[in-house]
């Protein structure tokens, strides 16, 4: 009989070191994709200056001649691009508070975290592509 108890216990000990294991691995996966998030936004934010310099200074180009039209388009790139940075900001803050980035999570909210986190991926990625984007056009433009 002792021994059925000692093997009971046994497993039970091991099967919540196991799932600790595992919601410890989920945790770490999170906090990967959370910094793999941040790289790109810290990748992207230096250059919030730099689009605001290149729409001042597209501004004295806009005109009615195509030329104008072209730069006015570019100018409106920027103004895009900068306009879904602080947007994607903001919402990424409402979601993912900083004074929040410590609290413990239940497997739950871990894994509803998760897909959210996974949802703004893509979008921090699609932000990053379109501020390098409009930058691009707007340089090769103002070289002209």
């Amino acid at each position: 009989m002792k021994s059925i108890i000692y093997i009971i216990t046994s497993c039970t000990i091991l099967m919540l070191m196991v799932s600790c294991n595992q919601l410890s691995k989920e945790e770490q996966e999170f906090d990967t994709l959370m910094q793999q998030v941040i790289d790109v936004h810290d990748e992207v934010m230096p250059k919030m200056g730099e689009m605001s310099t290149m729409i001042k200074d597209l501004e004295s180009k806009i005109d009615t001649t195509d030329a104008g039209k072209s730069y006015a388009k570019a100018q409106k790139g920027l103004k895009d691009s900068y306009d879904f940075m602080m947007e994607w900001m903001g919402d990424f803050s409402d979601k993912f508070p900083y004074e929040k980035k410590d609290e413990k999570l239940s497997p739950e909210e871990l894994a509803s975290q998760m897909k959210i986190l996974l949802e703004e991926e893509i979008e921090v990625k699609k932000m990053r592509d379109q501020v390098n984007s409009s930058i691009q056009h707007a340089q090769e433009l103002l070289k002209q």
